[in-house]
């Protein structure tokens, strides 16, 4: 099988060749100062320079859509000679590691990009236009990849929440709520434009979205708030997918989503990714038990490589991989890249014993064999 193939197999509930280890978008492997620490003491080879490759994971195949503003809002950035940046946008600032792409640590958001709807009617929808003679248009591969092909869609949240702040976009839920389906309307249809481009030339296997609205004790928003804002746009998503195919429609989000997901369910979603099972949340055993078809991706806890012995490794995997593979429906990942504080003998007997239990063959890092 290919590895779209698989894919295919694995999230229709049928039994794939073998179940990979799945190298979702955002997740990631591991951190690169983390890689770095280990090739200095821990004995990961220094010769391979895609850790991807290998420990054997495999994944999408994207297409860009243009979906953002056109044109962008400048972006100023200023050398505060602390290790730190002000990175400037539009009304936005935000204090942040001068390294900040390899340290992978949150911004401090001092002020956000908008404020009200004056910012959508003046700045934002102008922006928004399918049409504009300066968006560029999505290349399309000539042909079918081996990978599952993947669009991205609008996030009907988690974005508004980036740009706004959580205090403001909750209270405009309440003052203005038009303001946000005309936000949600303008990128969906900015989305469909591209995306019914890329869908006359190839087949869509997944349409990937973005949300971030939860937090370690559940959703930051209530399942009304999201019925009401964001559920009526997923159901659009969830129709394209349909129409044209697509098998699954993925929503990633952090925090605990074990309500979330349910939410995702009703509106058409099928699939998410990351399933953080740190503080007791995002535990995939109930969640499968809940909802016997929805698509699992991640859910195994990076933590438990923080212990050098590789026990509590092997017992994370040992507990959830096997139900949840005979289960059908679940590709296998951790639920975010590894920290400095993770270590590289017990993710080795980690991603060793989730090969054993999916039956894929040998990847470069068994090969390697053990630090």
């Amino acid at each position: 099988m290919t590895t779209r193939e698989r894919f295919l197999s694995i999230v229709h509930f049928e039994t794939p060749d073998y179940v990979p280890y799945w190298y979702p978008p955002g997740i990631g492997i591991a951190h690169k100062e983390t890689v770095e620490r280990w090739v200095a003491e821990e004995g990961y080879p220094s010769d391979y320079d895609s850790i991807v490759e290998f420990f054997g994971a495999e994944g999408y195949a994207g297409v860009g859509l243009h979906t953002g503003f056109v044109p962008d809002f400048p972006v100023e950035t200023e050398d505060l000679g602390d290790g730190y940046v002000l990175i400037r946008q539009h009304k936005a600032t935000t204090r942040e590691l001068a390294n900040n792409w390899d340290l992978y640590t949150m911004p401090e958001f001092r002020t956000y990009m908008f404020e009200d709807r004056r910012d959508f009617e003046e700045h934002m929808r102008p922006r928004l236009d399918p049409a504009h003679p300066d968006r560029p248009r999505p290349e399309v591969p000539a042909e079918q990849p081996e990978q599952p092909l993947a669009i991205s869609c609008p996030s009907y949240f988690g974005v508004y929440r980036s740009w706004f702040g959580l205090d403001r976009i909750s209270y405009l839920m309440h003052d203005d709520p038009k303001l946000l389906h005309e936000m949600s309307r303008a990128f969906t249809d900015l989305f469909l434009d591209q995306a019914w481009e890329v869908a006359r030339k190839v087949q869509v296997d997944a349409i990937i979205g973005w949300e971030d609205m939860c937090y370690r004790s559940g959703m930051l928003i209530s399942p009304a708030a999201f019925d009401e804002f964001c559920a009526p746009y997923y159901r659009e998503v969830a129709d394209f997918a349909r129409r044209i195919g697509a098998a699954v429609v993925d929503v990633d989000c952090d925090g605990d989503i074990t309500e979330f997901v349910h939410c995702l369910w009703r509106s058409g979603v099928n699939m998410c990714h990351a399933f953080e099972p740190t503080h007791g949340g995002s535990d995939v055993l109930r969640i499968r038990a809940e909802l016997p078809r929805f698509i699992i991706c991640g859910g195994i806890d990076k933590h438990a490589t923080v212990d050098p012995d590789p026990a509590m490794a092997i017992a994370e995997v040992d507990a959830k991989v096997p139900p949840l593979v005979r289960s059908g429906g679940y590709l296998p990942s951790i639920d975010h890249g590894l920290p400095p504080i993770c270590h590289y003998r017990p993710f080795w007997h980690m991603m060793d014993r989730i090969r054993q239990h999916c039956g894929a063959p040998p990847a470069p890092f068994q090969e390697a064999g053990p630090p």
